[in-house]
C-alpha cells in the first residue's frame, strides 16, 4: 500500500509539472508570437502593466496556485466561471463518447472475429474502414445536416445545442446522441480492429485447442479464456484514444454548439483571450493525464505482468 501511495504521489507530481510546463509553453508562444493589442492589454491589466514577460508569468503562476485563473477578455467573467459552465457539456460529450466508442468497438470486433469470413465480418470490416477514414469534422457536419433535416420534418428531438441533464434527461439525451457518434466513430473503428486482431491471436493459441479438446462449451471458453487477454490491449489503448477523442470533441463541440471547453477554447483563440486559453489548456492536460493514470492502474490490475512500481 505504501509503494502504491508513492507511485500515486509521483504520478500526481508529474501531472503538476506537466501542467506547469504547458502553461509556460503556451504563455511563451503568445508572448513571442504576432503582437495582439487585445492580449497585451489583457496582460497589462491583470498581470502588471509595463512588467517584463518573466514577471507577468510568475504573477500568473502565483494566482494559479491560489485557484485564480484570471478574467476572460471576451465575456468579462472569471475564467473559472467560464470553464465551470463549459465543463458539464464537455464531460457529457467525453463520457458518453467513450462509452459508445468502447461498447461499439469491442462488440463489433468480437462479432467480426468470431464470424471470420462471414457476411457479418465483411460488413463490420467495411464499417470500421469507413469510420477510420471519414474525418471527424465531415462526419459532424453530416450528422448536423441530418438533425437539420429532421427538424424541418417536424422531428425536434435530435437537435444541436446543449440541455443540462438535470433540466431534462430526455432532451439531454437527444442533444448528445449525434455528437457522441461523431466523436466516437474513429476510435470505435480502431478499437474494433484491435479487438478483432486480439481475439484471432488468442484463438490461435495452443491452450485454446486444449480447452476445446476438454469439451468446454464455446461460451465458457470465450468468457474465461478469451475475454480477459483481449480486454488488456483495449484498456491500454484508452489513454492515447482519449487524447484523440478530446481533440475531436473540440470540433464536435463547435459544430453542434454545445458550449463546452472546446467551443470556449476556439472562441478564445479567435479573440486572443490568453487567460481562457491558458485555463482550457491546463484543464485539458489534467484530464488527459488523469485518464492515463487510471488506465495504467486498470491495466496493472488486469495484467499481473505490468508493474506500476
Amino acid at each position: 500500500m505504501t509503494r502504491f501511495a508513492l507511485f500515486l504521489l509521483r504520478r500526481l507530481l508529474g501531472i503538476a509539472i506537466l501542467a506547469w510546463a504547458t502553461t509556460l509553453v503556451a504563455f511563451g508562444m503568445f508572448r513571442a508570437g504576432v503582437p495582439n493589442p487585445a492580449t497585451d492589454a489583457q496582460l497589462s491589466q491583470q498581470l502588471g502593466a509595463g512588467q517584463p514577460a518573466s514577471w507577468q508569468y510568475f504573477h500568473y503562476l502565483l494566482r494559479l496556485l491560489h485557484g485564480n485563473l484570471g478574467e476572460s477578455l471576451t465575456v468579462g467573467l472569471p475564467v473559472d466561471t467560464v470553464l465551470g459552465r463549459a465543463l458539464p457539456p464537455t464531460l457529457s460529450l467525453m463520457i458518453g463518447g467513450m462509452l459508445l466508442w468502447l461498447v461499439i468497438g469491442v462488440l463489433a470486433g468480437t462479432v467480426s472475429a468470431l464470424r471470420r469470413g462471414s457476411w457479418a465480418d465483411r460488413m463490420v470490416s467495411g464499417g470500421v474502414l469507413a469510420a477510420m477514414v471519414i474525418p471527424t469534422f465531415v462526419l459532424a457536419l453530416l450528422l448536423l445536416g441530418l438533425s437539420t433535416y429532421l427538424a424541418r420534418s417536424g422531428h425536434l428531438w435530435l437537435q444541436s445545442g446543449y440541455v443540462p441533464f438535470t433540466q431534462s434527461p430526455w432532451q439531454w439525451l437527444g442533444r448528445m446522441i449525434l455528437p457522441w457518434i461523431a466523436v466516437a466513430a474513429t476510435q470505435a473503428g480502431a478499437t474494433a480492429k484491435l479487438t478483432r486482431s486480439a481475439i484471432l491471436d488468442v484463438l490461435a493459441e495452443d491452450y485454446m485447442r486444449t480447452a476445446r479438446a476438454k469439451g468446454l462449451a464455446e461460451q465458457r471458453i470465450f468468457w474465461r479464456h478469451v475475454l480477459r487477454p483481449v480486454v488488456i490491449p483495449v484498456v491500454a489503448s484508452i489513454g492515447s484514444g482519449f487524447a484523440i477523442l478530446l481533440g475531436s470533441a473540440a470540433i464536435v463541440d463547435q459544430t453542434f454548439a454545445l458550449g463546452g471547453i472546446g467551443q470556449a477554447l476556439l472562441t478564445a483563440v479567435k479573440a486572443g483571450d490568453l487567460m481562457v486559453i491558458m485555463g482550457a489548456v491546463v484543464v485539458t492536460v489534467i484530464l488527459i493525464s488523469l485518464v492515463n493514470l487510471i488506465t495504467d492502474i486498470c491495466q496493472a490490475l488486469l495484467d499481473p505482468r505490468v508493474q506500476l512500481f
